[in-house]
């Protein structure tokens, strides 16, 4: 019977494993990919030999350079060139020691320009010295993103030049204020900036009408921030302590404040206008440096506190440094001023969290007659997490007074202190929690709960 109805049976359409596609749309296809994929595509196949010539990922990156002399990439890029074979390209990347070679790099930039791309990159990291660029040669209405390292821009005050650009990178350079002036009044379209290892910022000044995201990362010479953009809705800051205004900053709500832990303790300076700034934030991530800088203080024969009310933040992410003073009560201070809170990341560093002064005599006090609820945190990872009696602490006090809280993610440090017989049953013995307690090790974090900020840019 079974044979008969396979007999009767329409026959089956042989479906290829490799359907047969039009050459244009594989074509098309392979144009998107890298050069130097396309290059090795070439060699594998004969059919292929001729697609980097219609390449539109010009890529002459860092990874294209690797195992090339500087002759043999000067070649390449030539050669490539000369045989190019289509009139337009989605992105430009050049990798280079510039060195004596200003026609050369000049020559490739014209023709990159003249292939009307969108993203263009200028990575002078090999030049003993930075290489300067007129903003003549990249002064094009097709180029929206730019990114230029050990290359410094030369942009007059008056030059309407860089009008179309909307994202744009510097990294190794002189960010000095003239040009961070001349960069916002001459590119009215700016959306993003971002300043990477740059020297020389001294008076940073942000003031683009249309600027929403701002990073500014390990930079020098950086002695005040000054944010007077009504439409900035991002500004994340890894870096040294310096002086923070904000002005009009109506749409802020997502902000970064990294502030590198120093030798000796700072004092965060306008800190009840600073966090006035920041009523609006929904999703906030900052160093202990920061935590600290906020601490009760005396001021004009009184102890005073920083008095601010975070009602929008939803998200608050504390990296905590090495050796840190910040202990659980100053992270629960910092919570009662957040009565929306949803998710909390705690990152500990090597011996953070450890016994002090303040500790013994306010902190352990504090915690112990805390009677306040934290009715909507649902989340909380704590990475780094020890046996240690502080970081126990922290995670209890979650447990406790978060009500509502659905998950407490673990993460333990490299080197830590729990026996193979502690568990969760153990971190919530006596309080009555619904949440789910998850323990790993520091590298099989596996857990789906994670900070909207990380330490990449």
């Amino acid at each position: 019977m079974a044979s008969q109805t396979n007999q009767n049976s329409p026959p089956r359409k042989r479906i290829s494993a490799n359907p047969h596609l039009p050459e244009d749309v594989i074509e098309n296809i392979l144009s998107f990919l890298p050069l130097k994929d396309l290059c090795g595509l070439s060699i594998l196949s004969k059919r292929f030999r001729l697609s980097w010539k219609i390449c539109r990922d010009l890529s002459f990156d860092r990874d294209f350079a690797r195992n090339l002399s500087k002759e043999e990439y000067k070649t390449s890029v030539n050669s490539f060139f000369s045989n190019y074979s289509t009139d337009s390209a989605e992105r430009f990347k050049l990798y280079y020691d510039a060195t004596a070679e200003t026609p050369q790099v000049t020559s490739w930039i014209e023709k990159a320009v003249a292939l009307k791309v969108t993203e263009f990159e200028l990575d002078f990291t090999p030049s003993k010295r930075k290489f300067t660029l007129s903003y003549h040669l990249v002064n094009a209405e097709s180029i929206r993103v730019m990114k230029l390292i050990n290359c410094e821009l030369h942009l007059p005050f008056e030059s309407k030049g860089l009008r179309s650009v909307r994202e744009l990178t510097f990294q190794d350079v002189r960010a000095r204020p003239c040009l961070m002036h001349s960069i916002f009044v001459n590119c009215v379209s700016l959306r993003t900036l971002k300043l990477i290892k740059c020297s020389s910022v001294f008076s940073f000044m942000a003031s683009g009408k249309a600027l929403e995201t701002l990073v500014m990362k390990d930079c020098s010479d950086v002695h005040s921030v000054i944010i007077n953009s009504p439409s900035l809705s991002t500004f994340l800051y890894h870096g040294k302590m310096t002086v923070f205004n904000f002005y009009c900053v109506l749409r802020l709500n997502d902000v970064v404040l990294d502030i590198a832990h120093p030798r000796s303790f700072q004092v965060l300076t306008r800190r009840n206008e600073m966090m006035n700034s920041l009523t609006r934030v929904e999703a906030l991530t900052v160093s202990s440096t920061f935590l600290e800088g906020l601490s009760a203080r005396f001021e004009g024969h009184k102890y005073k506190d920083t008095s601010f009310l975070l009602m929008k933040l939803k998200e608050f992410h504390l990296i905590v440094a090495p050796e840190s003073f910040v202990n659980p009560s100053d992270v629960a201070i910092f919570l009662r001023k957040c009565p929306y809170i949803e998710r909390v990341f705690i990152d500990l560093g090597k011996n953070a969290f450890g016994s002090s002064l303040q500790w013994e005599t306010f902190g352990r006090k504090y915690l112990r007659e805390w009677q306040i609820v934290i009715p909507y945190l649902k989340h909380v990872k704590i990475k780094g997490f020890t046996g240690k009696e502080l970081p126990i602490v922290m995670a209890r006090f979650f447990l406790k007074n978060a009500i509502n809280l659905r998950s407490l993610v673990l993460v333990k440090a490299r080197t830590h202190y729990m026996p193979q017989f502690y568990g969760s049953e153990c971190l919530s013995l006596g309080i009555l929690s619904n949440a789910v307690i998850a323990i790993y090790d520091h590298h099989r974090d596996l857990s789906s709960v994670m900070p909207r900020h990380s330490r990449d840019v």
